[in-house]
């Protein structure tokens, strides 16, 4: 949307500017960058990816939920550790008894019996549960970490292609603000030559109108250019994880860009096998396909139950008798101990009917993993046809390329003649701003259809999963 605000307005309002911003050819790689502010930040193309892969939000977001899943992988085994119970007690039971009673004669022995027992008991159980769904369970979570790992990449690979997409576009953005500032201070120079003209009348009073009408009307545009330019710099400085008051000054290539020759057929190839949101798909393809196993294991094949269970018990029985004739004391301890090893072996033969819940449940999976299969072929199918898409509108900008740089050439030659025709009193005013109005067309044409083919080049780096600049490098 601002770039077309930009070419409207530039179709509108703009006048004689002397100088090209791209030099003869409009290429970014001679590009001279506008006058940063002091202290902007420096940061080239690949420092920009680096910041953004360190500091941006989401993919941190992302970091953590690898992690959780590389630590469920690690300790995978886990699953084969078994319960372990401890259980332990003690009873203190206590109990006195007077054997004469209350009435006892005199004469009569008085006896006095003093009873108290305790007791200690433990248990220890061990039990482990083995079916080999636990072992396709395993498998599982290393292909869910395998997963995460392939889902990261992909958003590293979309910021990186995003950043560099931004770069690029920030660069066309700040020629496109520079051309209309020196637009308006060229219609400024000119209202003052006009002025001055009139005054001395040379030109009618008109043509001076004329002139400071185009100077009040391309101040709104180049305003609104400065503001679009400021805030694509504060979004592209908070995905970068910066403040958005931040400044930059980007780093330009030195080489020009050129149409390099595309393989339609090979890049359809290396597609199918690297385009990273195709392998998030096989991969959870996979991951689903291992989860019906699990489920096939848990219905048709028994589970073994091994146990240990050993007691432990200990009473220290005490028994005090009193008597008129003295005291006696007896003292016993009883101690025992029991192991007892089980073997089990258990298979729920209900998961079998055709009609249960377990096997509904399997044909759910076989339903998602249909489904998720031919989401992939269709996938693979659009990515094909993706591929396609890209290479041909590569073509197109490659020969509207062509086209405008020698719309470029024809525009400054021409753009010359009107304005020493002009300064000779041969051109008019209208004439002379007809021609630079034609040229500085013809150089945002240009330097637009040369950031689509650099953009265009990185969203076709990405769509084959190659290393970015893999295919910007090649441009000669």
């Amino acid at each position: 949307m601002i770039r077309f605000l930009f070419l409207t307005a530039v179709a509108l309002f703009l006048t004689i500017i002397p100088g090209a911003a791209f030099g003869q050819t409009g290429s970014p790689g001679t590009m001279e960058m506008s006058e940063n502010a002091p202290g902007a930040m420096r940061v080239s193309p690949d420092e920009a990816v680096e910041l953004a892969i360190k500091n941006n939000l989401g993919l941190e977001r992302q970091r953590v939920s690898v992690a959780t899943k590389q630590r469920a992988s690690a300790y995978a085994w886990n699953k084969f550790l078994p319960t372990i119970n401890l259980l332990g007690g003690a009873n203190i039971n206590s109990v006195s008894a007077d054997t004469t009673g209350d009435f006892a004669q005199p004469d009569m022995t008085k006896q006095t019996v003093d009873t108290s027992a305790t007791a200690f008991q433990g248990q220890a159980q061990v039990q482990l549960n083995i079916n080999f769904a636990l072992f396709e369970a395993v498998k599982a979570l290393r292909m869910d970490y395998e997963g995460g790992l392939l889902s990261l990449e992909q958003a590293k690979l979309q910021m990186e292609r995003d950043i560099r997409k931004s770069y690029y576009n920030i660069i066309l953005l700040e020629e496109q603000s520079r051309q209309l500032q020196e637009s308006l201070s060229n219609a400024e120079r000119q209202a003052v030559s006009a002025e001055a003209q009139y005054r001395a009348g040379r030109q009618p009073e008109l043509s001076y109108l004329q002139a400071r009408v185009n100077v009040e009307n391309m101040k709104p545009s180049v305003e609104q250019a400065r503001n679009g330019l400021r805030l694509t710099k504060s979004q592209f400085a908070m995905t970068l994880g910066l403040p958005l008051d931040t400044d930059f000054e980007l780093v330009l290539p030195e080489e020009s860009v050129n149409y390099i020759p595309l393989d339609m057929k090979e890049l359809a190839r290396q597609a199918k096998d690297n385009n990273p949101e195709i392998r998030v798909q096989r991969q959870q393809l996979r991951a689903l396909m291992s989860q019906r196993k699990a489920q096939m294991y848990q219905k048709w094949t028994p589970s073994i139950s091994l146990g240990w269970t050993g007691s432990f018990s200990n009473q220290d029985s005490n028994n005090s008798v009193s008597t008129n004739l003295g005291n006696s004391k007896q003292n016993q301890s009883v101690s025992s101990m029991n192991n007892t090893v089980n073997l089990g072996l258990s298979w729920t033969v209900s998961s079998l009917l055709p009609f249960g819940p377990d096997a509904q449940s399997i044909k759910d999976l076989d339903d998602n993993v249909k489904t998720l299969s031919i989401a992939l072929a269709q996938a693979e199918q659009g990515t094909e046809l993706d591929i396609t898409n890209k290479v041909y509108s590569l073509e197109q900008i490659r020969s509207g390329i062509e086209a405008k740089r020698a719309a470029v050439e024809l525009a400054e030659r021409s753009y010359a003649e009107t304005l020493r025709a002009y300064n000779n009193g041969q051109q008019s005013l209208l004439q002379a701003r007809d021609a630079g109005l034609q040229r500085q067309n013809a150089r945002l044409n240009l330097s637009q259809q040369e950031s689509d083919y650099l953009q265009g080049l990185i969203d076709l780096e990405y769509s084959i999963g190659v290393p970015f600049g893999s295919l910007t490098a090649r441009t000669e």
